[in-house]
């Protein structure tokens, strides 16, 4: 199309050309090339798509003689014009086949003409492709039934990279592990842990990534020791030279009294020891779209943490990498990897009930629920239950029937990374079971999620459409992304459902939907009341889908809601974080208020009351809202 001597010099042999065109014989004529490549009588009315039909053997013989001039004309054309063609496919050929390429600047073409035409300022770049065996074959995952390939190694400079969360629901832990996992992919050496494991023992070799969220002001559960900690050094004594830092602050601004407390606290208690801050702090808000702030942050990452080491970081923040898993049919299944992950266990379901008159103005339910407890679970009025959910039998079929897997079908999955996911490399699991327990099927899709989806698409017009959904809006345009996934909550698998066109990896969507969170809810009774048993109260969210299509079901509440006496669920009994209990001296008056659901640890701490009252313990007031 754009062939480097673009035009010819010619003279006519004629007076008349084309039967219309009256020159004088002999006058000097230029031919520009890109028009003659262009010309829609030869090449068709859309002459500048891409199309290897126009170059077929019997597209050639058809097309005349002279409608394509690449390598000049006459006696100064290339005696080798069909070797270089043959050698630049060759060529081209190679370098996808051993790089993926980046353009980095988002080029637009401009023309440079000096002797010949060439794309001025045309910089690209590229880095070795991770998948493929040198001087052998590719190896390329295009569907889940492929076999599973080793993980692949990733290149290392051997930098230390300590990442530490603090995190009670998972949000804050999520980021840092997709933090480790991208200093990972740089070629860092990643250690992963909470706060509270590194109280003492910041490390003066490479840097710490901190993510941490605030609960009511209070550090999350594995933060508080940390807190404490840092915040009681004397920064006279500046004892935390040689470290280098960044946070990440979790919160969400509808809580403005408290909203960012701890991760400043951290930050401020970190810079005033002697500290230094290599990339500057950065505040989530999740009153919007949380997702996007925080990648465009992670984007930006390493190259500012490879400019504080003086490593070039640049080609690995850019690099579109492979799937993050693979996965292989099998014979194989193992437990529930988000349970033991937080050490729950099996507890019984004694009954199920409604506290609502569901008749009423308001029809949602809420639900009374009584469990039985392992002998070595223990709890006191104002803990919690976390309750590891699992997704809805619905959702589930829907993500089964989009692959085309039968719920007996079994598979392994090989993961190139240890620091996202609840999968250990060599994992085996019923697909059903995976489905059921270890992802949020229903979490909205972020821009970064449906970017990849674009990415794998084989279909164009999929392609560009989840491209133009991601693609964040210019200044006076509705955002896309906003209204259409955001605002109405649509996940990858209703995203995946929308665009069915394509033979999608299950790897590729694994490494999207989001470990399964456990959910916390207020204990509801007292233990000495029925010992070794426990109520709570569960709030059932379930309506019309914001995005119009059919029904949205809570996935733990409607799944404890449904549950029948005798079955079982995993769970676990967490503190809280703040000193959320009874006081001490029963003579100390009492008011709680409590809204909606938020009944729940009043309605143990007034059977606590009730049980020390029956005991002969004189009581005094108490009043409830």
């Amino acid at each position: 199309m754009w062939p480097t001597a673009h035009a010819l010099a010619l003279a006519t042999d004629d007076e008349v050309i084309g039967g219309k065109y009256r020159i004088p014989k002999g006058t000097f004529t230029t031919l520009l090339i890109p028009s003659l490549h262009r010309a829609p009588s030869v090449w068709g009315d859309n002459p500048n798509a891409f199309n290897p039909d126009n170059f077929s053997r019997d597209a050639e013989a058809a097309r005349p003689a002279h409608a394509y001039k690449p390598f000049g004309n006459g006696q100064r054309a290339c005696i080798g014009r069909q070797f270089a063609i043959q050698e630049s496919i060759l060529v081209l050929g190679m370098l996808l086949q051993r790089f993926e390429l980046f353009d980095h600047s988002h080029y637009n073409l401009d023309i440079k003409e000096t002797l010949s035409i060439k794309p001025n300022e045309f910089t690209i770049k590229a880095r070795l492709r991770e998948d493929v065996e040198r001087g052998g074959a590719i190896s390329v995952e295009s569907s889940p039934k492929d076999t599973a390939q080793p993980a692949t190694s990733v290149p290392s400079h051997g930098t230390p990279m300590l990442v530490l969360f603090g995190s009670n629901l998972g949000s804050s832990e999520s980021f840092a592990r997709e933090v480790a996992q991208k200093c990972e992919f740089g070629g860092f050496d990643v250690t992963m842990a909470d706060l509270d494991s590194y109280v003492g023992k910041l490390p003066d070799q490479g840097a710490v990534a901190i993510a941490c969220a605030s609960y009511n002001g209070m550090p999350p559960d594995n933060a508080a020791k940390f807190v404490e900690w840092v915040e009681g050094l004397d920064p006279s004594e500046r004892l935390l030279d040689g470290v280098s830092y960044c946070v990440l602050g979790c919160g969400n601004s509808d809580w403005a009294a408290t909203f960012q407390e701890v991760p400043r606290k951290i930050d401020d208690a970190l810079d005033a020891n002697g500290a230094k801050r290599i990339v500057a702090t950065e505040e989530l808000d999740a009153r919007g779209d949380v997702d996007s702030q925080f990648h465009a942050w992670l984007d930006g990452l390493l190259p500012q943490v490879g400019e504080a080491f003086g490593l070039d970081l640049e080609a690995e923040a850019n690099a579109v990498t492979e799937p993050l898993y693979k996965v292989e049919i099998t014979q194989s299944v193992t437990a529930n990897q988000v349970a033991d992950q937080f050490g729950a266990r099996d507890v019984e379901v004694i009954a199920v009930r409604e506290l609502k008159n569901l008749d009423a103005p308001d029809p949602r339910s809420s639900k009374h629920v009584e469990v039985k407890l392992p002998a070595e679970m223990t709890y006191e009025p104002g803990d919690h239950l976390c309750v590891i959910p699992v997704n809805d039998p619905a959702v589930v079929d829907r993500l089964l029937t989009r692959f085309g897997l039968d719920r007996d079908t079994y598979i392994r999955v090989e993961s190139r990374s240890d620091m996202r996911g609840p999968f250990p490399s060599g994992s085996t699991f019923s697909v059903e079971h995976l489905a059921e327990t270890a992802g949020e099927l229903q979490a909205v899709a972020s821009r970064k999620d449906i970017r990849t989806l674009a990415l794998h698409s084989e279909c164009p017009n999929s392609k560009a459409a989840l491209e133009a959904l991601a693609k964040p809006a210019a200044d006076g345009e509705v955002d896309r992304y906003t209204t259409e996934v955001l605002e109405k909550r649509n996940s990858v698998l209703d995203i995946l459902e929308e665009f069915s066109a394509g033979d999608l990896p299950l790897g590729v969507v694994l490494a999207l939907i989001p470990f399964m969170s456990p959910r916390y809810y207020s204990i509801a009774s007292a233990p000495n009341t029925k010992p070794g048993e426990c109520a709570i109260c569960v709030g059932v969210v379930k309506g019309p889908a914001l995005s119009g299509k059919g029904e949205f079901k809570g996935t733990c509440s409607n799944n404890l809601a449904e549950l029948e006496p005798g079955a079982r669920i995993k769970a676990v009994i967490r503190k809280p974080t703040a000193d959320f209990r009874l006081p001490d001296d029963p003579a100390t008056p009492l008011i709680m208020i409590g809204p909606g659901t938020g009944i729940a640890p009043f309605r143990s701490f007034l059977e606590q009351r009730a049980n020390l009252k029956r005991e002969g313990t004189k009581m005094v007031e108490a009043l409830l809202f």
